[in-house]
C-alpha cells in the first residue's frame, strides 16, 4: 500500500490521466457539434424524409377574376365600342354575379353592328349592339346585352328541350352557318312572339336597375308598348308567324 501512495507521489500525471481523458472526450464532442452547426451542413442522423409543410394556396384577387370572366367573352368592334362593352359588363359583374354568369352562358360574341339584336354565327350566339344602343350610357349598354342574353336562353331551352342540344363551347370550330337573326324565326304564334319579347325587356329593366340607369330609361322599357321592339332592337324586322 505504501508503495502505491509512493508510485502516485512520484508520477502525479497519472492521477489526473482518467479525468484528463475524459475532458478530452467532452471537448470532442462539443467541437464536433459546433462544427456542424457553424458550417451550415445538416446532422447526418437528420431525417431527409420528413414532409415539408404544405404551401398555402394561392387565391386570385377579385381583380383578377373579374378580368378573367370578362375576357372570357369576345367583344368585337372598334376600341371604343370595346371599352364601352367591357364597362357596361363591369357594372353588370359587379351588380349582381349571377346576371353576369347567365349571359357568360348564353351570349359567345358582342359584336358592334349596325342592327341590335339576337342571332346565330357559325353555332355561336351573339349580341349585335348598333352605336345608337351602345353609347347611349353603359347602364343602357348592359341593358341591351342582358336583353338578347335572354333571347338566346330561350332559343336554346326551347331547341333542348326538342332535340337535347346545348349551345356550344366558345371556339368549338363549329360548321359555319348564315347568320338568324331572332325575327327571322317562325313562330307559332304573334303572341309567342311578344310574349319573349315582354320577358326579355323584364330582364332588360332589372340589369338597368342594378346597373345604375337612369329613371328615364327605365321607364322607356317599363312604359313600352307590347310591339314595340325600339327599346332593345333597331332596324326593320318581318315577323314570319306560322298559321
Amino acid at each position: 500500500m505504501e508503495d502505491l501512495k509512493s508510485f502516485f507521489r512520484t508520477h502525479p500525471l497519472v492521477s489526473i490521466l482518467p479525468l484528463l481523458m475524459l475532458s478530452a472526450g467532452v471537448f470532442y464532442y462539443i467541437s464536433r457539434h459546433k462544427s456542424e452547426e457553424s458550417s451550415g451542413q445538416a446532422p447526418k442522423n437528420f431525417n431527409f424524409s420528413r414532409p415539408a409543410a404544405p404551401a398555402a394556396k394561392s387565391i386570385p384577387s377579385p381583380a383578377a377574376e373579374e378580368a378573367r370572366s370578362l375576357s372570357a367573352l369576345d367583344i368585337q368592334g372598334s376600341p371604343e365600342f370595346k371599352k364601352q362593352a367591357t364597362r357596361a359588363l363591369k357594372l353588370i359583374w359587379l351588380s349582381d354575379r349571377d346576371t353576369f354568369l347567365f349571359i357568360k352562358k348564353y351570349i359567345y360574341i358582342i359584336r358592334n353592328e349596325n342592327k341590335t339584336g339576337f342571332y346565330m354565327d357559325a353555332g355561336q350566339p351573339v349580341a349585335a349592339i348598333s352605336n345608337a344602343h351602345a353609347f347611349r350610357s353603359a347602364p343602357w349598354c348592359a341593358g341591351i346585352i342582358a336583353h338578347q342574353a335572354f333571347h338566346s336562353y330561350y332559343m336554346f331551352s326551347t331547341k333542348k328541350r326538342k332535340a337535347g342540344r346545348i349551345p356550344p363551347p366558345p371556339g368549338s370550330g363549329s360548321t359555319p352557318s348564315l347568320p338568324i337573326r331572332l325575327m327571322d324565326f317562325d313562330f307559332t304564334s304573334l303572341k309567342t312572339v311578344l310574349s319573349i319579347e315582354a320577358k326579355a325587356s323584364e330582364f332588360q329593366i332589372e340589369t338597368l336597375k342594378n346597373t345604375g340607369a337612369s329613371p328615364l330609361e327605365i321607364k322607356e322599357v317599363a312604359k313600352r308598348r307590347p310591339r314595340d321592339f325600339t327599346t332593345a332592337h333597331d332596324g326593320n324586322y318581318q315577323l314570319v308567324v306560322k298559321q
